[in-house]
């Protein structure tokens, strides 16, 4: 009776150890330089240490795992030997449960609980035990890093990054996180979540569709050029040569005024004043984009399709609007994109993208191939639509409720989670 309670005694210390050492591993793989200095800052000693985990993480960060590998062996260990020991029924099968149970809340959730909730708190409280860990299982930690790379070559990819290891969705978690106990505020959350979503964003889906597209024709006079641009509430358009897909120019309004009054200008048509266009693709990344306008100090650049046909422009306000929302200013018709017309009914923009809708319906509708609201009902549809048509996706029922020519305007949707 007595070997038991120092059996199970040891084993319950094996798994204090796991429960630490766990805390330690996911200290380690979200502790930054950034942090580490603003914590050396206010607690010194402790902080210097973590600023120097943080500049090599790697050893520190596989003594942890190694020591977390041996204690949760050793306990499931002992406590399975136990169990046979005393004859329990199924042993083997009942530890396994048993110890599943114990190591999911106490060595994986609650851990990871604790790191979201308090991660200062956790990393001062790891940083002298993971730090003397380290250099004490150094040679170690060294052998199993060389012998990690030997399996590396037989794996694809370029192998373990050098730095913490944090998945972008733990960093959205751990903002979640933040914004639920009132560290940062709704704003910055969303400002913050969009800078990931900016990344996976393509040129699509935030250019000014061709529809919308406004242009000078090329042999527009000077005068009603200027007359136009003033008129209108753009700094810049497209000069076109007969068709929207001949785009010859951009034209800017600074220019027609400069030119306006110099006397001696002979400028007699638009084309004569435009300057030369920078066009691309669609499929382009709006990460990419942002660095090429940088580059080209442009501030608008047309859109074309994998065909070389026109399908819209892109401005540096519709990128920046991907980051912080909606840029209004004193010429923007304030519309909205979204409006709630009954408990189980809205009126959308049919520009809206899936994507915002399925966060706004809680839904999954399909968004592979369609970014708009107005793209999913037209290819159901397999034409141009016409007002009052109606179309349903799982438990959502769309009616166009106006059109633009050809182009679907507005759309009614109609859902019941909506209640």
């Amino acid at each position: 009776m007595r070997a038991n309670i120092v059996q199970i005694s040891i084993a319950a210390a094996f798994l204090f150890a796991s429960f630490l050492t766990s805390a330690w591993v996911n200290a380690i793989s979200r502790l930054t330089i950034a942090r580490a200095l603003r914590l050396e800052h206010e607690h010194p000693k402790r902080g210097k240490l973590l600023v120097a985990i943080a500049e090599n993480p790697r050893p520190y960060l596989t003594a942890s795992l190694l020591v977390m590998l041996i204690s949760r062996v050793t306990a499931m260990v002992l406590i399975t030997a136990l169990m046979v020991r005393e004859g329990v029924v199924f042993a083997e099968v009942f530890a396994i449960l048993v110890l599943t149970f114990v190591l999911f809340h106490l060595v994986e959730l609650a851990p990871r609980t604790w790191i979201l909730e308090r991660p200062d708190q956790v990393m001062l409280i790891s940083a002298r035990p993971v730090f003397y860990l380290g250099k004490a299982l150094l040679p170690l930690s060294i052998a199993m890093v060389r012998i990690n790379r030997l399996f590396l070559f037989l794996l694809p990819g370029r192998g373990v990054p050098r730095g913490p290891i944090t998945s972008e969705e733990e960093i959205k978690s751990i903002i979640d996180v933040a914004q639920s106990e009132d560290v940062i505020e709704p704003s910055e959350r969303e400002m913050i979540h969009s800078i990931f979503e900016f990344g996976d964003t393509v040129v699509r889906e935030v250019m000014v569709p061709r529809p919308d597209m406004v242009c000078l024709e090329a042999n527009t006079r000077f005068k009603d050029a200027l007359d136009t641009m003033l008129g209108s509430p753009y700094s810049r358009m497209p000069v076109i040569d007969g068709e929207i897909d001949n785009v010859v120019g951009t034209i800017y309004l600074k220019d027609l005024v400069k030119k306006s009054r110099n006397g001696s200008s002979k400028a007699k048509t638009a084309k004569d004043v435009a300057r030369e266009t920078h066009f691309v693709p669609e499929s382009k990344k709006v990460t990419e984009l942002l660095r090429e306008m940088r580059e080209k100090k442009t501030h608008m650049m047309v859109v074309v399709d994998e065909y070389g046909q026109v399908s819209g422009l892109v401005t540096l306000e519709d990128l920046l609007e991907e980051l912080v929302g909606e840029i209004s200013d004193e010429y923007d018709r304030e519309e909205p994109i979204v409006e709630e017309i009954d408990p189980t009914t809205l009126r959308v923009d049919a520009r809206l993208g899936i994507d915002e809708l399925n966060d706004l319906l809680t839904a999954s509708l399909p968004h592979e191939e369609w970014d708009s609201v107005g793209g999913l009902i037209g290819a159901i549809l397999g034409r141009v639509a016409n007002e009052g048509d109606e179309v349903a996706v799982d438990a959502i029922r769309f009616e166009v409720e106006e059109t633009k020519g050809r182009r679907i305007a507005k759309v009614l949707v109609h859902h019941s989670a909506l209640k």
